[in-house]
């Protein structure tokens, strides 16, 4: 249990500490690689479509340019997508409208089984790391903040930000609210898997997330999950600034995910939009298609398909995209813009031949040798090699992506010790992947990891684009 008193004046040291110096730096100098943006101050705030491009009239080039656009690009953005508001300052936000009813997330039988393995002790609920030594961190914030300068506040010199709180009792964080916490932070952490960052549930030090300068390369951003009520008026599951992970100013953070307006802080709702929002930060724009402002994806059963910056709300698989779907009107490359605003791809973590493969770790039982292993998949077309020593014999391996939420679909090959391809997995259906194989003799093997897609990308299916993420490797072969 955890003092809500004390959280908030944690939180409020750090954000008005923050917020008062980058008050001063609203006009902050560019970050590395992109013009520095304009000094504006317009006489209305919210802006949004036509009324927006007037607003900006002959400075439209200018914020274009702060945004790494042409200006033909940035009044296109503009027209597209009407959740995309102008304030005062010329920056761009973007207020995440829902535009439907959401229904009950149903519980997977994955979530399930994960709901009893997968768990960090409780007490460990706000000690989350993926990657803690990575230079950038994103930082999932539920206990509530106090915004003081910040450009949320606007008028107002005080928001009070309640922490996430789904029983009623924002003094402690229940043990139901402690595991959903932790699952909403296991599916965002799947979503950034790929990307040298650290997403975290606990708070860093000012200075992990507050960028001095365009060289300082230690920075990141702060995703607060609260009620919307008394801290941002709208029907929305969230509100981000565009494209200011890598800025030298904390003015335009922390991003706003409002827990109370998703399924009353339904787990797989609040990750896709903290995943959402993030993204935002991250200068990704909205996928969108000709019927609607968010593409709520296609294809059905454990391969249904959406994008992370369409909805994902009603899909099990939500990726990374680059448009591929019918009638999309954002083809932008996500991995692209998310490396150019300052969030790295991790290092390859397994070699990708034979020569280079990593060796599984083997565990004698009996006649029969285990085999355990797990990896990511970080880019398009790695391929993660793995080795292992068996007999001769029928041999039985796995391979199985994230268990709450994967976005990554598998395929399996077995090799022998000369690399000629003995047996290959790769189920329509499933994102798991499984195969039996007869060894004909004692020696080395290679085992293949690497992502795909499924079906065609412009109906039912999706490509390879963002099949990325984490996974593990279990099977069993003869002892040698």
């Amino acid at each position: 249990m955890f003092d809500f008193s004390l959280r908030q004046v944690a939180a409020a040291a750090l954000i008005c500490a923050t917020g008062t110096l980058a008050a001063a730096q609203q006009a902050d100098p560019a970050p590395s690689g992109r013009a520095a943006f304009p000094s504006i101050a317009l006489q209305e705030s919210g802006a949004s479509g036509e009324r927006a491009i007037a607003l900006l009239g002959d400075r439209l080039p200018a914020v274009a340019a702060a945004y790494r656009k042409s200006p033909q690009a940035l009044r296109e953005m503009l027209l597209r997508d009407n959740s995309l508001k102008l304030d005062r300052t010329g920056r761009l936000y973007v207020v995440d409208t829902l535009d439907r009813p959401l229904p009950p997330a149903p519980a997977t039988p994955a979530e399930q089984q994960a709901a009893a393995e997968s768990l960090a002790p409780l007490d460990q609920t706000f000690k989350l790391h993926t990657r803690p030594t990575a230079k950038r961190t994103i930082y999932l914030d539920f206990n509530g903040a106090v915004l003081q300068g910040t450009a949320w506040n606007g008028g107002t010199p005080t928001i009070n930000a309640l922490p996430f709180d789904s029983d009623g009792n924002s003094a402690a964080f229940s043990d139901a609210e402690l595991e959903r916490i932790q699952y909403i932070w296991q599916r965002v952490a799947e979503d950034y898997a790929p990307f040298d960052v650290d997403v975290t549930t606990e708070q860093p030090p000012a200075a992990r997330l507050s960028r001095a300068s365009a060289t300082d390369d230690i920075f990141g951003t702060t995703v607060l999950v609260t009620n919307h009520n008394g801290v941002y008026a709208c029907s929305c599951g969230g509100v981000a600034y565009l494209g200011i992970f890598d800025d030298t100013s904390d003015f335009y953070k922390p991003a706003l995910v409002f827990w109370d307006m998703l399924g009353a802080g339904d787990e797989k709702y609040v990750a896709e939009a903290i995943s959402h929002e993030a993204g935002h930060n991250l200068a990704l724009q909205h996928d969108g298609y000709a019927g609607g402002g968010y593409y709520p994806g296609h294809g059905s059963g454990a391969t249904g398909w959406a994008p992370i910056m369409g909805v994902g709300y009603y899909q099990p698989v939500v990726q990374w995209s680059q448009g591929e779907y019918a009638t999309a009107n954002n083809t932008e490359d996500d991995f692209a813009v998310m490396q150019a605003t300052g969030l790295p791809l991790r290092k390859d973590d397994h070699g990708n031949k034979t020569g280079t493969a990593t060796a599984l770790t083997a565990t004698p039982s009996g006649a029969l040798t285990l085999l355990s292993g797990a990896g990511v998949i970080e880019r398009r077309k790695d391929k993660d090699f793995f080795s292992f020593s068996a007999g001769a014999g029928t041999a039985t391996i796995s391979v199985s992506p994230d268990a709450r939420a994967a976005n990554l679909d598998l395929r399996l090959q077995v090799l022998d010790a000369s690399g000629a391809q003995l047996r290959k997995a790769q189920p329509p259906a499933t994102l798991a992947a499984s195969l039996t194989v007869t060894l004909p003799s004692a020696g080395t093997y290679y085992l293949v990891v690497e992502g795909v897609g499924t079906g065609d990308p412009a109906t039912t299916g999706y490509s390879d684009y963002g099949s990325v993420g984490q996974y593990t490797v279990s099977g069993s072969v003869p002892t040698p």
